[in-house]
């Protein structure tokens, strides 16, 4: 480690030794400071779509079924100190309202751009602090929130899925896990670990929007990891075609069987590019720059672009094969259509030389 990382790594722990110190004074969201601030940054504004370069995809995984570790210390391979942030997709959407009244029943929720609510938890007698976001799709991040607390709020809020996902592939399918610490402006490290910025101005206010800029990314890329699996799933469901068009078998496919496979193939383009468009930048951070700029870094490291357009190129080819399939079945049509009008010609045929021979 040469001089210059040595004092920058020195200078991120004193300012991360500040926040703990001043943590416990910070503004809690119930209170008329925090309320005043919402007010503040509830604004929305237009959609936009910003061409951003792509980082390396990190094919970091998490699994409840190994506790996530607590809140506290975690030491990384450089030595720095830093915590766990952990994303899950649930279910296809929340009941928005529903899912907010039970969390107001023993929590104090805030709701940002109108579509994510937060949610402050208090994890030990040292009053250390995590935090929750709900997003509308059905995804939720927790930062800093200890294996027990976790599996609670992921029970508590089970009734107010809608489409729920099984929680098997919820932990280990439509999962994101990614390390984060505290220093002076927030950012990523060249190793893909999030940096939360301390000690500015209303740093404690601050944090909660930059935590809600990763959260995003990291809602999207879980949403991201949903669709992946229904896509493969759906071409696995159409490997054996091509094999059958090349042997000139016959396809044990109907014409219901592939429209079925059509409206599939229809509703994902609409998830990715119209109902979810996972490939925008979120309309809320139009007049926030500098959480336009999180949400960037964070959606470059986990390479949203590139998933996305893997996955259109993959359902182009679904579509390719399910287009031969509906032209065979067309054509079969046909052809049954075909031989059904030359009967009925042989009928009127055989009729008229019976007359006449008769």
């Amino acid at each position: 480690m040469d001089l210059g990382e040595a004092q920058e790594q020195q200078g991120n722990q004193q300012v991360f030794q500040q926040y703990r110190d001043a943590e416990i004074s910070s503004p809690q969201p119930g209170s008329s400071d925090a309320a005043s601030w919402e007010e503040v940054i509830e604004r929305p504004g237009p959609e936009t779509l910003i061409a951003r370069p792509r980082g390396p995809r990190q094919t970091i995984r998490s699994s409840l079924s190994a506790p996530i570790p607590p809140p506290g210390m975690l030491a990384n391979s450089k030595g720095s100190a830093s915590q766990r942030c952990v994303a899950y997709c649930t279910a296809e959407q929340f009941d928005w309202d529903g899912l907010l009244k039970v969390l107001q029943k023993s929590m104090v929720p805030s709701i940002y751009f109108s579509e994510v609510i937060h949610v402050n938890l208090q994890e030990s007698k040292e009053a250390s602090e995590g935090d929750v976001f709900f997003f509308k799709d059905g995804s939720l991040v927790f930062w800093a929130i200890p294996y027990d607390q976790a599996t609670k709020i992921l029970d508590l809020i089970e009734p107010y899925q809608i489409g729920a996902y099984h929680r098997e592939d919820i932990l280990d399918c439509y999962s994101e896990v990614i390390d984060f610490t505290y220093g002076k402006q927030a950012g990523l490290l060249p190793s893909g670990e999030l940096i939360l910025s301390v000690g500015q101005n209303n740093w404690a206010k601050a944090q909660i929007l930059e935590k809600i800029a990763f959260s995003h990314g990291l809602q999207r890329s879980v949403k991201v990891s949903v669709i992946e699996r229904i896509s493969e799933d759906l071409i696995k469901s159409l490997k054996h075609i091509p094999d059958i068009l090349m042997e000139k078998r016959a396809l044990k496919l109907d014409k219901t069987a592939v429209m079925k496979i059509m409206g599939q193939l229809l509703s994902l383009r609409g998830l990715i590019n119209l109902h979810l468009p996972l490939s925008e930048t979120p309309e809320a951070y139009w007049e926030e720059p500098w959480l336009e700029d999180l949400y960037s870094k964070i959606s470059r490291e986990l390479d949203l672009t590139g998933r996305i357009r893997t996955l259109n190129r993959k359902l182009d080819y679904a579509h390719q094969v399910v287009e031969v399939l509906r032209t065979e079945l067309s054509e079969r049509h046909s052809t049954r259509l075909e031989k059904i009008i030359i009967f009925l010609i042989s009928i009127e045929v055989a009729f008229e030389m019976f007359h006449f021979f008769a």
